[in-house]
């Protein structure tokens, strides 16, 4: 990652490079069809908050399954302005993790962190902050990086967040480790919803 990265002028000059483009590649491909595969078989298509968008591929990965509404946010407006949404399905916002607030009274089916929340040095207390925002019966799901190194700082950030969703106050609706030897690397994807 590029020294200024974590500022939006950075990541606007990666996406400007064409760093981000391998997101497109097919070995990239499981966990979108995971995360897909998730919230079509949870029936929580109709709203959909993807934090950390970037270009906008998983909303392409959900179109062609009947997503209703999409919003995606990014630090990166030149990530923003790479999307093709169709502007009756997708909403993009420019904003930031840690500081994204909806519209008065929006709520989401589902919110989706998809390798974004390597970004918070809290991704339980991250993830925490967005439940206000899902409807009743929401879902979140979550895909992080998992590098080789098991005593990484990434792979200490997921084992927090998933101790942290093994609690009381969540239900564990699916757990993955998913491994594409083509690329040779992991991703930790986890599918919860609040505890009723």
């Amino acid at each position: 990652m590029a020294k200024n990265a974590s500022t939006a002028d950075g990541w606007d000059e990666e996406y400007r490079a064409g760093r981000w483009s391998f997101l497109r590649d097919l070995p990239e491909s499981g966990r979108y069809g995971i995360i897909g595969m998730w919230l079509s078989l949870t029936e929580t298509l109709d709203s959909v908050l993807d934090i950390g968008c970037g270009e906008g591929l998983l909303y392409e990965r959900l179109q062609p399954m009947g997503i209703k509404r999409y919003v995606g946010v990014d630090l990166a407006p030149a990530a923003l302005n790479i999307a093709n949404v169709d502007p009756d399905l997708a909403s993009l916002r420019a904003g930031d993790l840690h500081t994204f607030t909806p519209e008065e009274g929006e709520t989401f089916s589902a919110i989706v962190f998809n390798e974004v929340l390597h970004f918070s040095d809290d991704p339980a207390a991250a993830v925490a902050r967005y439940v206000p925002f899902l409807a009743p019966g929401g879902v979140i799901a979550v895909s992080m990086y998992s590098p080789k190194r098991l005593e990484s700082g990434a792979n200490r950030l997921i084992s927090r967040l998933w101790e942290a969703t093994d609690g009381a106050e969540w239900d564990v609706l699916d757990d993955y480790r998913l491994t594409s030897d083509k690329k040779n690397v992991t991703w930790r994807l986890r599918l919860v919803r609040p505890a009723v």
